[in-house]
């Protein structure tokens, strides 16, 4: 299970977390985990398309897996437990996902094996291997776990480095993904009343949720070990062999204090009604990551790790936070009212996002903001110009003094002007022909800026014809009607208009997804919908930081 995008918005957000492993500078640990899963994917095939014309033996795959198991000890070198989980039966949960991703990549295969052909590539004899074989309950995975008990047992008879910890294998008979075997096995080990809260484990994996997971922990020694990631293309000719493989460790302790450092406006006296407390931030943090997507359940429209969701969620948690009286996640338990305050201001977030996407687009140049008395931003028929008094102040302190002396630099109108005043002026730029965008700060607020396009300070005689016409629109402006009509009634006008476009939008995104919905059921299809999806909150929260959750259909 994994979080999309996560771990390289973690790395990019948060670069002192990751630590390239050095030979004679590695830290110590008590405990090694390896979720086996990876590893075996990585010793038995090649991704999908990359060499149609790789083939190994089950030998050379058990061979391959063992030297992995061994490379890793001896990088890290337990010093008490040693536990390898193979993914056994998946929760009902996630079977859809597994046979869903299980098809696709059966389809894949044979579309990169009939490209490789079609292209003159000679296959071998061979027949590649299947990586669906990877999975519960198959010959291939009774082989290895078969393979793997042989394996430990030699190991632990010849090598006096494994003779001295716990060595914990469970294999794909055993239920639950391997990732939460282990976390198990750990909820398990903190239960007991002899239990050390300094133990140091490190973890080896490759899904993004295993942070989520050693988070959860509150361990203060958690560490991840995986693979050098390279972020963008990459050279598939350059595969390293096992001894040049770089590793690093993600310091989850580091992560902690990143976070700390993130929420610290909240450690201000008087911030909160109630305590500061880091484990409950992170409670809430790993809370609000399901909001971006998991293997459950999908992202929230809207919310893209990759653009900036979880940097929003963490400006509008920070707001909410101190309006309430606790946190939202408490210890795998969600505080429905809590939550509710928060997905109402993520909502009105929603509606600004999409208002921005509006203006940038320009969805709105056809349309027309009608005053009851006769304001209007267009010239109507009859009649001159209508402005407010807040257009007209715009007009004449500052967009006219910019168009009388062109400048390289842009006109910045700042954040301020509402929602009517910020189309006036867009219309205002279309009928200059000059460029209007927006900008957004580091604050999140978006800026109005008007700009010439380039090389429209030098005027020649072509374009004289041109000049004369842009100093016609400009006198029509400066004789316009001003009406007395406040901002707030063409704010209430612009709203209504809004409004109507953003109920549209949501109404149609709904009946894509549910076409099946009858259109006097609308309301209460949706209700029910945001029930399911806070019950699918729930019951991820409960895997996570109880185990799976066996809810009667």
């Amino acid at each position: 299970m994994g979080v999309p995008k996560f771990f390289r918005w973690l790395s990019e957000r948060y670069p002192a977390i990751s630590q390239l492993i050095a030979e004679n500078r590695i830290p110590e640990f008590d405990c090694l985990y390896l979720d086996m899963n990876g590893i075996i994917h990585n010793c038995t095939h090649k991704d999908t398309g990359e060499d149609t014309t790789f083939r190994l033996s089950e030998e050379e795959m058990f061979i391959r897996i063992f030297n992995y198991i061994e490379h890793l000890f001896g990088k890290i070198k337990p010093k008490q437990l040693f536990f390898m989980a193979i993914d056994g039966v998946a929760p009902r949960a996630k079977m859809n996902q597994q046979r869903a991703r299980r098809f696709r990549t059966a389809l894949d295969t044979e579309k990169a094996r009939d490209k490789a052909i079609s292209e003159g590539v000679e296959m071998p004899k061979e027949p590649p291997f299947d990586s669906n074989c990877i999975t519960p309950g198959t010959e291939f995975m009774a082989k290895l776990t078969q393979q793997l008990k042989y394996f430990v047992n030699k190991k632990v008879s010849e090598d006096a480095d494994w003779q001295g910890c716990e060595i914990v294998l469970s294999g794909h008979e055993v239920p639950g993904e391997g990732e939460h075997k282990i976390m198990e096995y750990i909820r398990n080990a903190k239960a007991q009343p002899d239990y050390d809260p300094n133990v140091r484990h490190c973890l080896y994996g490759l899904d993004a949720d295993l942070i989520m997971l050693g988070l959860l922990s509150h361990d203060p020694h958690f560490c991840l070990l995986r693979e050098e990631v390279t972020f963008g293309r990459v050279n598939k000719a350059k595969t390293r062999e096992l001894e040049h493989q770089n590793f690093y460790l993600l310091h989850l302790c580091i992560v902690r204090e990143y976070l700390e450092l993130e929420f610290q406006e909240l450690q201000q006296p008087g911030r909160l009604s109630f305590p500061f407390d880091l484990e409950r931030v992170i409670d809430d943090f790993i809370l609000m990551a399901f909001f971006v997507g998991n293997d459950f359940l999908p992202n929230l429209p809207r919310l893209h790790i990759n653009e900036g969701a979880l940097a929003a969620m963490f400006r509008i948690y920070k707001s909410v936070l101190p309006q309430g009286d606790g946190y939202i996640n408490e210890g795998g338990v969600i505080n429905l009212p809590r939550l509710q305050r928060l997905l109402n201001e993520l909502a009105k977030d929603e509606t600004n996002q999409f208002e921005n996407d509006v203006s940038d687009e320009k969805w709105f140049q056809s349309k027309k903001l009608t005053e009851p008395n006769g304001a209007d931003n267009r010239r109507p028929k009859g009649k001159g110009l209508v402005l407010t008094s807040s257009q007209r102040d715009l007009w004449k302190q500052q967009i006219r003094p910019y168009v009388n002396k062109p400048s390289p630099e842009p006109l910045d109108l700042g954040t301020g002007l509402n929602a009517a005043d910020r189309k006036f002026v867009q219309d205002l730029a279309d009928t200059l022909h000059i460029e209007w965008s927006t900008k957004e700060d580091d604050e999140g607020h978006r800026h109005l800026l008007l700009s010439f396009p380039k090389g429209a300070e030098n005027v020649n005689e072509e374009e004289e014809e041109g000049t004369l016409a842009l100093y016609r629109v400009m006198r029509t402006y400066d004789k316009a009607t001003v009406v007395d009509v406040s901002g707030e009634d063409a704010q209430r006008q612009y709203k209504e208009l809004y409004d109507q476009k953003y109920l549209g939008w949501k109404t149609k995104y709904y009946l894509q997804k549910f076409p099946e919905w009858a259109p006097e059921q609308y309301d209460a299809e949706l209700t029910k919908l945001c029930e399911n999806y806070v019950q699918g909150l729930q019951w991820v929260l409960y895997y996570y930081y109880r185990g799976i959750a066996s809810w009667p259909g």
